[in-house]
């Protein structure tokens, strides 16, 4: 039970690191009650300077960054190979620290192709995630085609619109679902892109303290209370429910197991009652109350559980840190991380422990109480 507790913990631990490391720890986005609100877009000063100023103070400048974002869902064509995106818009400054993720880049003269007479054309860049820099066979420098699902009317019929791009570089986040399905851009990339000007679709906020982001967002949904606002607890609140759910089942199922091997202890305890029938009557012949006679077994039984749950403590840390150590159990590519997570926590080993006891407790009541009511005269007639 340690074992797997501490195993599940890791997982949730190594997912929780793993978007502390994203920019993504609050996100605002707007109402259909809105003002402005229009598919999904608003008007960039939603959010005054005044406001966001008030924000800051109120969180004790908690907030390390405060992101507009201009997004949209488009399809990403690169050759014959064609997938869906989500494509961002963010400033300047929120791309130089996406620059610090990446893992290829190309170089300027990269970024352009040639037009029908020969000349260059330069293409605004793309930074797109590993994941679907695999999947897609892309890297640095290739030109690929951005088509929006919103069409445009032509001089026959509505057409799509689509965008030359040059995939400037590629990040890695860690999260493979952003890698595989976030691509981003420059804001003005995105608005000649979509045809629109001065309009946002969301604010993401980064805060310095990761554990303190349901605090900041309660304080933002106070001050700009026509916005959604949500934490990364409430964004992945589907995710952690089925993490919890999922250790409370294991938890349940293993404790049934325990249940199942302090059977043992009360059939050694009833079969050693049945043995000193003679030694029982002798002693509440002797005065011993019924309390007393029950406490030796409860004792004894106790004493055999605390020896298992000891030695089942001290392996189960063993194995753990085993399994931290060396890497001997090698995860699927699909997990975050090939190495098998692991973590030390004092309250499992706390709470395995006692529910142990207590069922070992339990399981000599029984054997206790019939000790306690053995007849001394027959004990000692027939023992």
């Amino acid at each position: 039970m340690i074992v797997v507790l501490s195993v599940m913990d890791g997982f949730e631990a190594e997912m929780k690191k793993r978007m502390m490391s994203s920019d993504l720890h609050v996100l605002v986005q707007p109402k259909k009650s809105t003002p402005g609100y229009s598919n999904g877009f608003i008007p960039e000063s939603t959010i005054s300077p005044e406001q966001l100023r008030q924000i800051k103070k109120e969180t004790d400048d908690q907030i390390e960054g405060f992101w507009p974002v201009l997004s949209t869902e488009a399809i990403l064509r690169s050759g014959k190979k064609v997938t869906g995106i989500s494509l961002k818009g963010v400033t300047s400054k929120r791309l130089d620290q996406l620059k610090n993720q990446l893992v290829e880049s190309a170089e300027p003269q990269m970024l352009q192709e040639r037009s029908e007479r020969g000349a260059p054309i330069h293409l605004p860049g793309l930074f797109i995630g590993q994941e679907l820099a695999y999947e897609l066979g892309i890297i640095p420098g290739d030109l690929v085609t951005l088509i929006s699902p919103t069409e445009t009317e032509g001089p026959l019929q509505a057409v799509p619109r689509m965008k030359r791009f040059a995939i400037e570089g590629v990040y890695h986040s860690g999260l493979p679902e952003q890698e595989l399905h976030t691509v981003f851009t420059t804001d003005t990339s995105v608005r000649s892109f979509l045809r629109r000007s001065q309009v946002l679709s969301q604010w993401e906020v980064a805060v310095k303290d990761f554990d303190r982001a349901p605090q900041v967002a309660e304080v933002i949904r106070e001050i700009v209370p026509e916005l959604k606002v949500q934490d990364w607890i409430q964004m992945n609140s589907h995710l952690f429910a089925s993490l919890r759910l999922e250790r409370l089942s294991m938890f349940v199922i293993l404790a049934f197991i325990i249940v199942v091997a302090s059977f043992n202890i009360v059939t050694t305890l009833t079969l050693m009652v049945l043995e000193k029938k003679k030694e029982i009557s002798i002693l509440k012949a002797m005065g011993a109350r019924n309390t007393q006679i029950s406490a030796i077994f409860l004792a004894e039984g106790l004493l055999i559980g605390a020896l298992g749950v000891g030695g089942g403590v001290g392996f189960g840390f063993f194995i753990c840190s085993i399994l931290r150590r060396y890497e001997f159990i090698t995860l699927p590519d699909i997990y975050y991380d090939r190495k098998l997570p692991v973590t030390f926590d004092l309250h499992y080993y706390l709470l395995v422990a006692v529910c142990a006891v207590l069922i070992v407790l339990a399981a000599c009541i029984y054997p206790s109480k019939r000790a306690a009511k053995l007849d001394p005269i027959e004990g000692i007639r027939f023992g």
